[in-house]
């Protein structure tokens, strides 16, 4: 065969290919050590040149302190020529602080190419004085200060023919081992890939559907083992067959139950998707339902403020003339207040019910508008206590605990009134027999830097299983008493959108404690 024909067939070779590639890393790592300890070496004797200098520098700047400090150049003259005398020196000179050189000296025996420089500043001693200070009498002072530097030129050739040598020899030397390690491994992998060849005519013997066949290799390295592994697992395939079978239907049975399990799941994601979709449509049927008649109730609210006012002074006349009178079975000056407070209460509750449809419209768009940054938490809940005084029940005791040095928070004092609205009447619904105790209380957690707003009560409590869909819309306990689902789904948004949290937890010795924690503008005020 030709050798135009033999090349092809070779690169072809999986034990040449190894093989190149085995002894093409080997010159790679062996070049890359050669390289390394080489430039260790360099680094090494730079290393070792520039601590000689500066040893050498160190030292003449020590001896030539009292001289330079005196300006004493045959001294100076004197201390370079010695330093001078070293065979690796080539330039001396000492300078004063000005950089003007005092003395320098030259060595013409080396060579500047690849010197090293080395300049060390030279310091006077403690306790010294200068002229000036001597003649003003001050005295002297304990500091050091730069009066001169010691310049010292190196010469680097003898180090450099001492690298020369070096990677000379160290090429020799990986040459060598790359050549000897290249004919151990092509005998190596001549042995290893002779048995590879009858691994692989096995293997494609077993990969072809015949279970049945056998990898003949019997040796004790890795090939070897590798075969007897290849022969076990050719005569478990066999058997797993079998047992594939019933782990595919065992498979198909567990995928039909996922399936099912994810569409309970998608399920569940579109009944609360579809149930946020009747929430915005309710509240604004809501909003559209209620602020029509409201309106109309506001106007009327106005009118009956506006007539009475003109109405007053014509009957205020009439008092004064005929005496008392009564309207609508009460004396004329009670029924005077009273009609006067009435309108006003018209208007305010009106303007309270707008407040409130617009609440729901703006939780339905998430507007964070009508914040306030100076809202008084106390103020909030005295407002809300005031809606709430016409459902308090007799047997229903509401304590407080109010705080009165509070900073002030940001938000909105209508959608904070609303969510403990819901909270206190929550806790006196809590009560399977109507009687019990609500304790309404504020405080200010400085380190935290939060107002806190808590609503406990000691009813019954919150089981385990509705703790855990306390905030699903539409979703209560009460439904049977009229309860819609929405109070906690919609304080919980209010006071997210407050940047707050709310929680509720079980009480201690029963219960529950709703707890509102809202972020706090700043510190709480000095007490006056």
């Amino acid at each position: 065969m030709s050798l135009r024909f033999r090349i092809p067939h070779i690169a072809k070779n999986f034990r040449f290919r190894i093989y190149i590639t085995f002894t093409a890393t080997i010159a790679l790592l062996t070049a890359a050590f050669a390289a390394f300890y080489v430039i260790t070496e360099v680094n090494g004797f730079r290393a070792t040149m520039e601590r000689e200098g500066r040893l050498l520098a160190t030292v003449l700047a020590q001896n030539s302190r009292l001289p330079l400090f005196a300006e004493n150049r045959e001294a100076l003259a004197l201390l370079a020529a010695g330093t001078a005398r070293y065979p690796s020196v080539l330039y001396v000179s000492i300078n004063n602080t000005e950089g003007r050189p005092l003395t320098e000296v030259n060595n013409p025996k080396g060579t500047a190419e690849g010197a090293i420089d080395m300049v060390v500043e030279v310091t006077s001693p403690g306790l010294v004085s200068s002229p000036e200070a001597v003649l003003l009498g001050h005295p002297p002072v304990d500091q050091q200060r730069v009066i001169g530097q010691v310049h010292l030129r190196l010469d680097t050739s003898s180090a450099r023919e001492r690298l020369q040598k070096l990677v000379a020899a160290t090429l020799a030397i990986g040459t060598l081992f790359w050549i000897v390690v290249s004919l151990v491994s092509y005998q190596i992998l001549k042995r290893v890939t002779a048995s590879f060849n009858l691994l692989m005519r096995g293997i494609e013997d077993i990969g072809s559907g015949n279970l049945s066949a056998r990898v003949d290799l019997d040796s004790d390295d890795e090939l070897g083992r590798a075969a007897n592994a290849i022969n076990a697992m050719a005569a478990s395939l066999e058997l797993r067959e079998l047992e594939n079978l019933s782990l595919q239907e065992e498979l198909l049975k567990a995928m039909r139950l996922e399936v099912q399990e994810e569409k309970k799941r998608v399920m569940a994601r579109l009944i609360h998707t579809n149930k946020m979709t009747s929430l915005g449509l309710l509240l604004s049927s809501m909003a559209h339902e209620i602020n029509n008649p409201n309106a109309s109730i506001r106007f009327s609210g106005h009118i009956i403020a506006k007539i009475w006012n003109d109405a007053m002074p014509l009957l205020d006349g009439v008092w004064r003339e005929e005496g008392e009178f009564y309207l609508g079975g009460l004396p004329f000056q009670q029924a005077r207040g009273a009609l006067q407070e009435n309108a006003a209460k018209i208007v305010e509750n009106s303007e309270r019910i707008a407040r409130v449809v617009q609440g729901l419209r703006d939780y339905g768009v998430g507007d964070r508008s009508g914040l306030r940054p100076d809202l008084e938490v106390n103020a909030a809940v005295e407002a809300a206590l005031s809606v709430l005084a016409c459902q308090m029940h007799k047997d229903i005791w509401l304590k407080t605990s109010l705080n009165r040095e509070l900073p002030v928070i940001t938000g909105n004092q209508h959608q904070i009134e609303q969510v403990l609205i819901n909270l206190i009447l929550n806790a006196m619904q809590a009560f399977p027999d109507g009687r019990g105790v609500v304790l309404l209380s504020t405080r200010f957690e400085a380190a935290a830097g939060e107002v806190v707003i808590e609503v406990e009560d000691d009813g019954v409590g919150i089981s385990a299983e509705n703790r855990e869909r306390l905030f699903e819309p539409f979703y209560s306990t009460k439904l049977e008493q009229g309860g819609s689902g929405l109070g906690l789904y919609i304080s919980q948004y209010i006071v997210a959108e407050h940047g707050g949290r709310l929680q509720l937890t079980p009480r201690p010795g029963g219960g529950t404690r709703a707890r509102v924690v809202l972020p706090a503008q700043g510190p709480a005020p000095a007490a006056t």
